[in-house]
């Protein structure tokens, strides 16, 4: 089996177009390969007579013979070539997960799964026919950092963290991403690295704007401590009122975070909003009578707005469960009442169009919900912030209520009855 894996392989020429009835190289190399895996899987190398050196050997042609020649080449693949590159980088994963089952070399493995990410991670041009060997190599990463001793585990994983964040700024295809990811996720759970390592990473990927990595930071990570690392990041993502798509998926990112966070220590809440609590009620207002406009922001406005609302009516919630001051609570929530009275007058309900350029009745509609809920969860927090709001404030807020709770039923139309001159005819 090895002996034709060889051959084939020797006269392998990737990229040639040969007619579909002729077996191709490609073909008997891509069986080799699979029929090794087989072995692999199953545990049956042993018997088979296959001993860990002639794996290692197998692991070393198929990396230099496939994986690399590929990587180096601008062809495009023919189809039984790109079956090849499957089986191949199949064939790495199963030596990656089991090399310290069947004593392969890890040594190896790790230079044919490293070269490629190092090749990447150096921002050398790639093709679209490499994101298969990529994502592959960095599952394969994971597996080899998972079964690796303690010693050199931390270099492993420090570098492997690195190549991480590197492929995520440079906003790689899902299937990569997706890999980079789990990596991440696997760097977290049996780590080497201290809480305070972690919290600098959590910092950095807030601030280039990587919020899947550092979503994935923020559960691994103790409760909150996270958010608490990248708080200034994140407060200058929000600051930034150039960009609409920013806000949102900063927004997005740290309700998300803190949904997790609060249902262990609802105090990351307070300390949120301690920092930039103003920020979010500056977006809830700036989307949502359009102050910010144009491309970037009219596409995110309701997505900002309705992650603002979420956000606030967290504090809501908390303001009256944890907090006895009630003049702190009025306060809050009115100058939250006077930002969604104001988006209301811009925006209108549904049935009820304000007819102003740019508005958006989901907006209203999502605003005098807002009330509603307030309404029917502390009445009386209700009546008290109604006193405190302006007169014509509290017109707006009335007028949405009764609205929202009617279904927004259109406004009934006077029909005028129309007189007949015929009566008038003798």
């Amino acid at each position: 089996m090895v002996t034709g894996l060889r051959n084939s392989l020797s006269s392998l020429h990737l990229g040639d177009k040969k007619p579909s009835s002729e077996h191709s190289s490609s073909q008997t190399a891509a069986l080799c390969v699979y029929a090794v895996r087989l072995l692999v899987r199953d545990n049956e190398c042993v018997v088979e007579g296959l001993c860990p050196n002639e794996l290692g050997d197998v692991a070393n042609i198929v990396t230099e013979s496939v994986i690399f020649r590929v990587l180096g080449s601008k062809r495009s693949l023919s189809q039984d070539d790109e079956i090849l590159v499957q089986q191949s980088c199949g064939l790495i994963a199963q030596l990656c997960k089991e090399c310290y089952a069947i004593g392969v070399d890890a040594a190896i493995l790790t230079r044919s799964v490293v070269t490629p990410l190092v090749t990447l991670q150096e921002k050398r041009e790639m093709e679209p026919n490499h994101g298969i060997i990529i994502s592959s190599c960095i599952r394969s990463s994971q597996s080899l950092l998972q079964s690796h001793p303690e010693e050199g585990r931390a270099e492993l994983e420090k570098a492997l963290v690195q190549l991480v964040l590197t492929l995520l700024i440079d906003e790689p295809e899902e299937e990569i991403k997706a890999a980079c990811l789990s990596l991440l996720q696997a760097c977290c759970q049996e780590t080497t690295l201290s809480h305070e390592e972690w919290g600098q990473i959590a910092n950095y990927s807030a601030t280039h704007a990587l919020w899947d990595a550092w979503a994935v930071l923020c559960l691994s990570l103790p409760s909150g401590y996270g958010i608490k690392c990248s708080i200034d990041a994140i407060k200058t993502q929000l600051q930034d009122l150039q960009s609409g798509p920013r806000h949102a998926a900063a927004l997005v990112a740290l309700r998300s975070a803190l949904h997790s966070a609060i249902a262990e220590d609802s105090s990351v809440l307070s300390y949120v909003l301690q920092s930039v609590g103003f920020e979010i009620l500056q977006l809830l207002r700036a989307h949502g009578v359009r102050v910010l406009s144009g491309p970037g922001f009219d596409e995110n406005r309701v997505t900002v707005c309705a992650e603002s609302v979420k956000v606030n009516l967290m504090a809501f919630q908390y303001l009256i469960s944890a907090s006895k001051e009630e003049d702190k609570s009025v306060s809050f929530i009115s100058a939250l009442f006077e930002i969604l009275v104001e988006s209301i007058s811009f925006n209108g309900l549904p049935n009820h169009p304000s007819g102003k350029k740019g508005a958006d009745e989901t907006i209203g509609r999502m605003c005098a919900q807002v009330f509603v809920h307030v309404v029917r969860t502390a009445p009386m927090l209700f009546k008290s912030t109604m006193v405190a709001i302006s007169p014509e404030s509290r017109a707006v807020l009335e007028s949405a209520v009764r609205a929202d709770m009617s279904g927004y039923a259109a406004p009934k139309r006077v029909t005028k009855k129309k007189i007949s001159l015929k009566g008038f005819v003798r």
